[in-house]
């Protein structure tokens, strides 16, 4: 399996989806150079759902397993947010490379990638960083091709909360968009949402204004359609970013507040807190900011479209496909 490649990952209701699907982006990118792929991922319906829809080969295996050696291709590639430290090690001491993404657990990982222009974190050895780093699926590139919204009324809006929207952001904002008028909320449904959640407490006499999409796949043409998106900390602010749309970003975790600072420097968003802070009233007062200026609205989407490119998956692949000729080239 020495020319091999892994993606060892994970997903569902706790930790939301967006961590598979930066690793399905990024095989994506890789697909066609004739390296085997394959997953290893948790136990969770909506992470094997999803992995059978893209076609790819996956195996059930933790990420807090200690013996993914047999398992593992050539490279590993290890998205999550947990302490990988023992795991790459042994990875390390079985020949293995191992490229982790948005984790600097390990000192010992070939090559960490932060995909984020607001990494403010101590150098780890092999990072790469930046703009030019962001995971953009290749629907979002397609769909920027076809242009983007003017400002207009009524005022298109999406409110996105991840796959599984532990803290029911959702919720939250749609019981104030309904207050709001010259408004239009699509709301995405996501596939790991809690089955038992229901938004039938907000049927009221503007409740013609929301339509509801469940488990989109192409998330694209939702964004390309909306001129500004409620959305949680995460890689979806890069992904509206790209598609021109101003994001208003609410935080699952109270570490997120620094980074949704960061991101209102950068002038592609606004950030309302974490999400027990947010103060009555405030998210539709923000939106109303949008509506009623279209200037502020204008500068927004202009900044966030040049914040990437959008061949963050493409230079990862790269990086992926130069350690594979490497360990090829030594074996030789």
């Amino acid at each position: 399996m020495q020319d091999s490649v892994t993606f060892w990952t994970e997903g569902g209701p706790s930790v939301g989806m967006g961590h598979v699907m930066r690793c399905i982006n990024i095989a994506r990118a890789i697909d066609g150079q004739d390296l085997p792929l394959h997953f290893l991922v948790n136990n969770e319906r909506p992470v094997i759902e999803r992995l059978n829809s893209e076609a790819f080969f996956h195996i059930t295996y933790p990420v807090t397993g200690m013996h993914p050696s047999r398992l593992s291709g050539g490279v590993v590639v290890i998205d999550t947010k947990k302490d990988v430290s023992g795991q790459v090690r042994a990875l390390k001491e079985d020949g293995r490379k191992v490229i982790l993404i948005d984790n600097t657990s390990s000192g010992e990982a070939d090559a960490v990638v932060m995909p984020t222009p607001i990494y403010r974190g101590l150098p780890v050895n092999g990072l790469v960083c930046g703009s030019e780093y962001i995971i953009i699926g290749g629907q979002f590139r397609n769909a920027r091709e076809r242009g983007t919204l003017g400002h207009s009324r009524p005022l298109k809006v999406l409110v996105t909360m991840g796959g599984s929207d532990p803290n029911n952001l959702t919720g939250i904002v749609l019981k104030e968009l309904a207050e709001v008028g010259g408004i239009e909320v699509t709301v995405v449904i996501g596939p790991a949402f809690n089955a038992n959640r229901s938004f039938e407490n907000l049927k009221t006499g503007r409740w013609e204004k929301f339509s509801f999409v469940h488990n989109p796949k192409e998330m694209a043409a939702l964004m390309s359609g909306s001129h500004v998106a409620f959305t949680a900390m995460g890689t979806t602010v890069f992904e509206l970013a790209y598609m021109g749309v101003p994001s208003v970003v609410i935080g699952n975790y109270e570490s997120d507040r620094e980074d949704m600072a960061s991101l209102e420097e950068l002038g592609i968003s606004k950030g309302l807190g974490f999400h027990k802070d947010i103060l009555p009233g405030e998210a539709g007062e923000t939106l109303k900011s949008f509506r009623d200026d279209p200037a502020l609205w204008q500068e927004a989407s202009t900044k966030a479209m040049a914040l990437t490119d959008g061949r963050g998956a493409m230079r990862i692949a790269s990086l992926i496909t130069s350690m594979i000729r490497e360990k090829t080239a030594r074996v030789m």
